[in-house]
């Protein structure tokens, strides 16, 4: 965050009244949370994809036409 965008922000802050400073508390917290919880939790892979197999075209070794004066 940049000093101004701080400045700016805790500028703002100044101006809350305490059960609005409590409410802001109170949803950062939670926040927090929420990130923390997340981040614990290990992203897992799924083994397979390919049991019913897969198709690939015949040609799919050829060079397509628009590319042939390249070669």
């Amino acid at each position: 965050m940049s000093d101004f965008a701080y400045d700016y922000f805790n500028s703002e802050l100044d101006k809350l009244a305490l059960p609005e400073l409590n409410r802001i508390f109170e949803k950062v917290k939670t926040l927090i949370s929420q990130k923390t919880n997340d981040e614990t939790v290990p992203f897992t892979r799924e083994l397979g994809g390919f049991e019913e197999g897969f198709y690939m075209a015949p040609d799919f070794d050829e060079t397509p036409d628009c590319f042939k004066e390249y070669m």
